[in-house]
């Protein structure tokens, strides 16, 4: 038989080991939940005992953590460091969590600033008042490492994506002004196309969002032109049919362009089909009537008549009255018949508001 204390020996090895893989189990998990690079992480916090258990926590995978006291230094403070995600007590003095996230959600710069709020046991009045301030998730005190750790990683991957979108977004639209600046000799205007193009739209009956989708289809429905030879956007005559053949790759070109927007699925048949015509000889699919998407048929009339009222290197601009002739003469051909007919009464009561 072994003795006593063999047997002893073997049960406090047995915990030994047990509690080295409980730790090499717990450090894996943290491990798991680090990010690369650290997060950028504000903790407002009542309690400075509290707000250094946080810390504590957060520091250990490698996250930089500022902290506030009150709402008034976590305001300031985001706006100093720029956090990635914010943790706030509900409970904070002088300007509680509740205002706080208000004033962070309500402000452009800092609108995407995900909020945890830090909440009692069982608290659904806190939740709920949480969600109707904007506020992404919730921790309930005990705050659970494990739990914290991957609320945080969580949203903070979420809002790099987003900040990732945002600049590629920042990127297409400011190659859209460039491109705009670089013909401006020819009188383009994206924002008086926007406000024919609306006008329309609001007689049709659209709604805010398609009002919205074509303020930036007006914007972008040109940025594929960015890969036309200069030569040939500015070309002073007539087009070679070489030449013509490269300006009809723009709407399919801008669209690819535009593909990573978070408008896309909105915006990109207004890209791709503004160029399409009525009577199905249009490009570059050669839609057909009420095949082509309204918002492109919308567009597509407003881009025209805009157009004619600018000079091009191959012609002078028209009056309104000869550019509205123009319109009303490819109504069933070029354009939706039904659309130009309230399109001229939309410039119409325009030239007469003017007079």
């Amino acid at each position: 038989m072994r003795s006593r204390a063999a047997v002893l020996r073997k049960r406090q090895t047995g915990r030994s080991a047990a509690r080295n893989v409980s730790q090499e189990t717990l450090s894996m998990t943290s491990e798991d939940l680090r990010l690369s690079p650290g997060a950028r992480v504000l903790v407002a916090e009542r309690s400075e005992s509290s707000a250094r258990q946080l810390v504590d926590y957060l520091e250990a995978v490698g996250h930089e953590v500022s902290v506030a006291l009150d709402g008034e230094d976590a305001l300031r403070q985001i706006r100093k460091h720029d956090p990635e995600v914010a943790l706030l007590d509900v409970e904070i003095p002088r300007l509680n969590a509740y205002q706080l996230c208000e004033r962070v959600k309500s402000h452009p710069t800092t609108r995407n600033l995900p909020i945890i709020l830090l909440v009692s046991s069982g608290a659904q009045d806190e939740k709920i008042r949480g969600l109707e301030v904007g506020a992404e998730d919730f921790l309930t005190r005990p705050v659970h490492k494990l739990e914290l750790l991957a609320r945080v990683k969580s949203l903070v991957k979420v809002k790099r994506l987003n900040d990732q979108v945002e600049t590629t977004e920042s990127v297409i639209f400011g190659m859209a002004t460039m491109l705009e600046t670089k013909i401006a000799a020819t009188g383009s205007d994206s924002a008086r196309l926007a406000d024919l193009a609306c006008r329309l739209g609001q007689v049709v009956g659209l709604i805010e969002e398609d009002l919205e989708t074509l303020r930036r289809g007006a914007i972008l429905h040109d940025i594929g032109k960015i890969a036309i030879r200069e030569e040939v956007l500015l070309k002073n005559g007539s087009l070679t049919t070489e030449e013509y053949n490269e300006v009809k790759l723009h709407p399919e070109v801008g669209e690819r362009i535009c593909r990573p927007l978070r408008c896309a699925d909105e915006v990109l048949p207004v890209i791709r089909h503004h160029q399409e015509r009525w009577d199905g000889r249009g490009y570059p699919d050669g839609l057909r009537g009420d095949q082509i998407p309204l918002l492109a048929r919308i567009l597509s009339i407003a881009d025209a008549y805009d157009a004619m009222l600018s000079d091009r290197p191959y012609r002078p601009a028209l009056t309104p009255r000869e550019a509205a002739e123009q319109v009303r003469r490819g109504a069933g051909s070029q354009w939706d018949p039904n659309l130009v007919h309230l399109f001229l009464e939309v410039v119409g009561s325009r030239q007469l508001a003017a007079a």
